[in-house]
């Protein structure tokens, strides 16, 4: 546990390497518990439905702050300063129009002209993060709660009440929020929510059939869903500089920490608007079904988990197993996964793994430091380059919805299937990671 003193000198650290370039420059007030921070880049109009979905929400019992974080890059027109410029108007008689109920108040920060190397979604939540170290490190607060959402991802009424309620318990540290895409209206062509069904069946699997593998830090990792507290975002290293994929990345080094969750009691709602921004997740993903250039209705053979699932339960032998045996014992696993683990030299990981660990606890959470989140993903693309043809996403994500229930489903396409997963997980207990 660490002391209040400790938690608070680590703040300091943090942001004397990181304080923000950016400060929004209002008092701080003392009972603030809550920062929910948004990037907005040229989101006018999305921002606002966002704002009024928190403004609507039930009220907590610790004050709540938005940043909302306007960013332009260095080699941006005059015309998108002008625009951001306009958004920041827009969300001020928003706010006139709509007066703020006295436990939130909405601030925003411009942070314009940003280097093009970085330039992107992760350096804005970023800027938006860092000074909410700063506003809690004023005030004392290292257990303040720090919330990610996207310009396009209202939220449920109840939403800043389940946050504060699940970190009520001091046990818990961070954690990703239930979210759920749109899969039907008349805000978007019928293409693009059959594109989102898709994408979403996709991850549910994904995560589904990666818990199965006893692999123990499976969660979702979408921006818009991501909470934790101020101190575990600072020991996390902070917010990646990274145009794409900065979720993933940061959560690969917050989830490891423990005491991580999933909140299955409120909603999140991401947009399914295709985008050419980044290139991959959501926006991407749906891009790519609009104009073919990328398959969409497939995704990893089940076997290809069944393999990884063999070999977790294999990882404890290798606490106790002599390097140079390693190869004759990779003939007990699968072609795919003893090839992977032989070409990609594991067994230099592992002789590292056990020079540092004293017991097989330490181990195995040095194992699965090692055998990560990344290394999961270049296995399986190793795997379907190699060995596996891709399957169909429907006749997968069934095989794994199945084993998980241990029932059989009467889904008839995709929609129903993806139904029937977000059932299984708002019902499933939120199983806090240990560290």
């Amino acid at each position: 546990m660490t002391t209040p003193e400790k938690s608070l000198k680590l703040l300091d650290n943090y942001l004397t390497k990181h304080y923000p370039e950016f400060s929004v420059d209002s008092e701080i007030d003392s009972e603030l518990g809550l920062i929910v921070v948004i990037p907005a880049y040229l989101e006018n109009e999305l921002i606002l439905t966002t704002l009024n979905s928190l403004i609507s929400c039930k009220p907590p019992s610790a004050k709540v702050e938005v940043i909302v974080v306007l960013n332009t890059c260095e080699k941006d027109s005059k015309s998108t300063e002008e625009n951001q410029n306009a958004c920041a108007d827009a969300i001020q008689s928003f706010i006139h129009e709509h007066p703020l109920p006295n436990w939130l108040s909405v601030n925003i920060l411009k942070a314009y002209n940003l280097r093009k190397k970085h330039f992107g979604a992760g350096l804005a939540r970023k800027i938006g993060l860092d000074e909410a170290v700063r506003q809690f490190r004023k005030i004392e607060r290292p257990d303040g709660i720090l919330a990610c959402l996207d310009a396009d991802s209202p939220v449920a009424p109840n939403y800043l009440q389940a946050l504060e309620n699940w970190f009520s318990d001091q046990r818990n540290q961070g954690g990703t929020v239930y979210f759920e895409h749109p899969l039907e209206g008349s805000e978007y062509s019928p293409v693009i929510y059959e594109a989102i069904t898709l994408y979403e069946l996709h991850l549910r699997y994904y995560v589904e059939a990666l818990k199965q593998t006893g692999f123990p830090y499976a969660f979702h990792t979408i921006g818009s869903c991501m909470v934790f507290r101020t101190l575990k975002y600072v020991q996390a290293g902070g917010m990646p500089k990274k145009q794409a994929g900065e979720d993933f990345y940061f959560l690969q080094k917050l989830i490891p920490l423990g005491n991580f969750g999933n909140l299955t009691e409120t909603t999140v709602y991401p947009s399914p608007r295709p985008s050419d921004r980044v290139i991959f997740g959501t926006g991407a993903s749906i891009k790519h079904h609009l104009d073919g250039t990328k398959e969409q209705g497939i995704t990893y053979n089940p076997a290809a988990f069944d393999d990884l699932k063999h070999f977790f339960s294999k990882a404890p032998e290798l606490a106790e197993l002599d390097i140079p045996d390693f190869e004759n014992w990779t003939y007990d696993l699968t072609g795919p996964l003893r090839s992977f683990l032989l070409n990609s030299g594991f067994e230099k990981e592992i002789e590292i793994i056990r020079k540092n660990s004293n017991s097989k606890k330490t181990f195995l959470k040095r194992f699965f430091g090692s055998f990560n989140a990344f290394k999961v993903v270049k296995y399986l693309n190793y795997a379907h380059e190699h060995f596996y043809a891709k399957s169909e996403l429907f006749e997968a994500a069934l095989l794994i919805l199945e084993r998980s229930m241990n029932t059989g489903s009467d889904a008839f396409d995709e929609k129903e299937l993806l139904l029937e997963y977000r059932e299984m997980e708002r019902m499933q207990l939120s199983v806090v990671s240990s560290q």
